[in-house]
């Protein structure tokens, strides 16, 4: 083989084994915000619990029933749950004992900052 003939089937190579390499950065940031997002789910305590003086708590669900489904809904996080029973299990894992009292505290204090660093507050 020729010297030109070489250097032809490098080149015709090199084409055909060529590897491109795309990186979006807006497609990245956004993917990672909507992870972020879908974070929060869990992160969300879906009730909030305020002192009534003493021993006396009074707690309130974030969940509603929009009209016409069967769904309960989130208003802080929109984690969808499918019965009540959901919704009053999240309520009373908090109110249970002072254990459940310290981790509503806990995520509550994980949940706001992770608003402030998606700039949702």
């Amino acid at each position: 083989m020729e010297f030109y003939q070489i250097i032809i089937l490098v080149i015709i190579a090199a084409v055909a084994i060529r590897i491109s390499f795309k990186f979006d950065l807006n497609r990245y940031l956004e993917n990672r915000r909507k992870i972020k997002l879908d974070q929060l789910k869990n992160i969300c305590t879906h009730c909030k619990i305020e002192s009534l003086g003493g021993k006396e708590f009074k707690v309130e669900s974030y969940f509603s029933k929009p009209i016409g489904t069967l769904n309960w809904i989130c208003s802080r996080c929109h984690l969808v749950v499918d019965s009540e029973d959901d919704v009053n299990r999240f309520m009373q894992s908090y109110t249970k004992n002072i254990e459940g009292m310290k981790r509503y505290l806990e995520k509550e204090k994980r949940f706001f900052k992770q608003m402030k660093s998606l700039k949702l507050v």
